[in-house]
C-alpha cells in the first residue's frame, strides 16, 4: 500500500517539525549547567538531582518504540500532536515545581511527550513530503537538532543567570502551544491513514524495562564502576527483559515491532551503521573537553566556543548532505563521510599537549562534516527501506537505536580512556592524573578510527532501497 499524500504545505510541515525536534533535544541539553543551582534551590545532593537530566533521557529511549507504533495504529499527526501537548504540560508543571520530587515526576512527563515526538518527526516528513525532498528535509531537521544540541548549555546559562532556573522549562510552553495549534491542520490532512488495531501492552513494557536496565548501567558505569552491585544488577535484568521481549514480538499478533522489517538489509545495515557512527561522534565529543581543559590548560570559555566547531559544521554539511543524496542516491554518501570520519578519527589519535591550534581547529571541523554528511543520507535510506505500512515503528526503531548509540558512545571512549590510563574504568580519575591522559585519549579516538571504519564497509555492502533520483 503506498502513503497517501495530499498536498500540504511543506514549508509549515517543516517548521512544525522542527520546532518540536528543537525543543525535545534542546531539554536533553539545556538542564545540565543549570544543576548545581538547582541542587542548591532544593537542598539535594548532586546523585539526587541528577535524576532531573536521568528520568528523561531514559523514559524518552524507552518508550519511544511504543509511541512509533502508536503512531502507526491511531496516525502520525494525532500522536504527534499529542505528544506536544503532553510536552508542553511537563515543561509548565516542571517550572511550577516546589520540591525536587515534583520536578523529577514531572521530568517524566516532559519525556513522555519528548518521545512521542522524536519517534514520530522523520516518520512525519517522510510520509507528508514528495520522495525526491525527503533527504533534504532530513538534512534541515538534523540541523535544527545540531543546533538544539549546541545551544543548550549557552540557553541555560543565560536564562538561570537572569531569569532562575523554571525559566529554562516554561520557555517551551508557548512555543508548545503554537506548534500544537500548526500541528493540528498535518492531523487534519493525515498523509498515511491510520490503520487501528490493537496495541501490544506487554512488549511495550517489556522493552521499556530492557532499555532503562541497559541505559542507566551503561550511563553510570563509569562513575559507580562497571562491577558494582548496582550496574551488574541492572545488566542481569536486562539481558533475559530482552530475550522475552524477542519471543513476545515473535508469537504477537500485532507486536510492538514486527521483526520482519530487520529482513530489509537495507534497514537493517543502515541502522546499525547509523548507531555506530553516533557512538563514535558522541564518545569523542566526550573525552575532548578533558583534553582541551586538562591537557591543554586551556579555559572553560575557550574551549566551549572550541567545541562548538563541530556543531557549526554539522549545522552547514547537513542540509548539503540531504540535498545531494535526493539526487544522487545514499550508500556512496554514508561511505565516503564515514571513511572521512575514521581519517578524522586516526589524527585525533595523535594530538597531544603540544598539537598545534589551527591543526585542532581543522580537525573538529572535519570531525562535525563527517557527521552532518553521513546523517541525513542514512536517514533517507533508513526510512526508504521501512515500509509505509511501519513508518512509525521503523522511524522509532532508528531513533531508538540513535540513542542508545549516544550513550554507550560514553561509556565506550570513556572506558578505553580510562583503562589505558590506569587500569580502571572510573572516569573520575581524569581529574587526578591529567598528565597521564594522552595515551588514554589517543587510544579512544585510534577504537574510534576502527569503528568508523567498519560504518564504512557496512555502508559500502547496504544497499539502497531504490534507485536514486536522477540529477535535475
Amino acid at each position: 500500500m503506498q502513503p497517501v499524500r495530499p498536498r500540504h504545505n511543506e514549508t509549515m510541515i517543516l517548521v512544525v517539525v522542527s520546532l518540536a525536534v528543537f525543543m525535545a533535544d534542546l531539554d536533553s541539553s539545556i538542564v545540565n549547567i543549570s544543576l548545581p543551582t538547582i541542587a542548591d534551590a532544593f537542598g539535594a545532593d548532586l546523585g539526587i538531582v541528577s535524576w532531573v537530566v536521568m528520568a528523561y533521557l531514559l523514559v524518552l529511549t524507552g518508550l519511544m518504540l511504543a509511541f512509533g507504533r502508536l503512531g502507526d495504529l491511531w496516525g502520525l499527526g494525532r500522536v504527534f500532536t499529542g505528544g506536544l501537548v503532553v510536552f508542553s504540560a511537563g515543561s509548565l508543571f516542571c517550572g511550577l515545581s516546589g520540591s525536587i520530587g515534583v520536578l523529577i515526576a514531572s521530568r517524566v512527563l516532559q519525556g513522555i511527550g519528548g518521545a512521542a515526538l522524536l519517534a514520530i518527526a522523520p516518520a512525519l516528513i517522510v510520509s507528508c513530503l514528495p520522495p525526491e525532498r525527503h533527504g533534504r528535509a532530513l538534512g534541515i531537521m538534523m540541523t535544527v537538532v545540531s543546533f538544539a544540541i549546541a545551544a543548550g548549555p549557552i540557553l541555560g546559562g543565560f536564562l538561570t543567570e537572569y531569569a532562575g532556573w523554571p525559566w529554562i522549562f516554561i520557555i517551551n510552553v508557548p512555543i508548545g502551544i503554537a506548534t500544537a495549534i500548526l500541528s493540528i491542520r498535518i492531523e487534519g490532512g493525515e498523509c498515511v491513514p491510520q490503520r487501528g488495531g490493537r496495541f501490544d501492552l506487554a512488549g511495550a513494557a517489556l522493552i521499556l524495562l530492557a532499555l532503562a536496565t541497559l541505559l542507566y548501567p551503561v550511563s553510570q558505569g563509569l562513575y559507580l564502576g562497571w562491577t558494582s552491585p548496582v550496574v551488574i544488577g541492572c545488566l542481569l535484568v536486562s539481558l533475559p527483559a530482552f530475550v522475552l521481549f524477542w519471543f513476545h514480538e515473535r508469537r504477537c499478533t500485532t507486536p510492538l515491532v514486527d521483526l520482519r522489517l530487520f529482513s530489509s538489509p537495507a534497514y537493517l545495515r543502515g541502522n546499525v551503521a547509523g548507531m555506530l557512527l553516533l557512538l563514535a561522534f558522541t564518545g569523542a565529543v566526550f573525552l575532548l573537553p578533558f583534553y582541551l581543559e586538562l591537557v591543554r590548560g586551556t579555559p572553560t570559555d575557550i574551549a566551549g566556543l572550541l567545541l562548538g566547531i563541530p556543531a557549526v559544521a554539522l549545522i552547514v554539511s547537513g542540509p548539503v548532505a540531504g540535498r545531494w543524496s535526493d539526487r544522487y542516491g545514499s550508500k556512496g554518501l554514508m561511505a565516503a563521510s564515514a571513511a572521512l570520519s575514521a581519517a578524522t578519527m586516526y589524527l585525533f589519535s595523535l594530538i597531544d599537549a603540544s598539537t598545534g591550534l589551527v591543526f585542532l581547529i581543522g580537525l573538529l571541523l572535519l570531525l562535525g562534516m563527517g557527521i552532518g554528511l553521513f546523517v541525513p543520507p542514512n536517514m533517507r535510506l533508513i526510512l526508504g527501506s521501512g515500509g509505509a505500512e511501519s513508518g512509525g515503528v521503523a522511524s522509532a526503531v532508528m531513533m531508538t537505536l540513535r540513542t542508545a548509540g549516544a550513550m554507550f558512545g560514553v561509556a565506550v571512549f570513556g572506558t578505553i580512556a580510562m583503562q589505558a590510563i590506569t587500569g580502571s574504568a572510573v572516569v573520575l580519575a581524569l581529574a587526578s592524573e591529567p598528565g597521564q591522559l594522552v595515551p588514554g585519549i589517543q587510544a579512544a579516538f585510534l577504537a574510534g578510527a576502527v569503528i568508523c571504519l567498519a560504518v564504512t564497509i557496512v555502508s559500502l555492502l547496504t544497499p539502497e532501497p531504490e534507485a536514486a533520483p536522477s540529477p535535475e
